[in-house]
């Protein structure tokens, strides 16, 4: 999830309380039964960041994995979503019908520009492509 604040485009990242290890994290979440993917990624921002309002601008591309944790293939699907910019750092306890639930993260909005963003695991996979459709956009 990306935002504008003074003309620098800005990404959504946390860290996770208990987690801080993992480093920098992008919200996501799980489809449930019922869902598209567009109706998941706005429920599971709503519920992990509490952000009511966002676009679906484009879709950037999936990875698949197996997950270790659950023992089977895994298929994360990436989105460039854009938001209104709400403070520069926030606390969330995210609300939940999942595991996840009570969880707290830490959000910041960070500069696309300078030093390169590093997120946890496969979170970055597609920084680039979204670096480029900023540019473009």
């Amino acid at each position: 999830m990306t935002a504008m604040r003074d003309g620098e485009r800005k990404l959504l990242v946390f860290e996770e309380e208990g987690y801080e290890h993992l480093g920098m994290q992008v919200p996501g979440g799980t489809v449930m039964e019922h869902e598209s993917l567009e109706q998941a990624l706005l429920r599971e921002i709503r519920e992990e960041a509490g952000i009511g309002e966002a676009t679906v601008k484009a879709y950037l591309g999936e990875y698949s994995y197996l997950s270790e944790k659950l023992g089977h293939d895994l298929i994360r699907h990436y989105y460039w979503l854009e938001a209104e910019l709400t403070d520069d750092r926030f606390t969330h306890v995210v609300e939940s019908e999942d595991e996840d639930n009570g969880w707290i993260y830490h959000y910041r909005w960070t500069s696309f520009a300078g030093t390169p963003i590093v997120l946890y695991s496969h979170l970055g996979r597609y920084l680039d492509k979204l670096r480029e459709l900023h540019d473009t956009a």
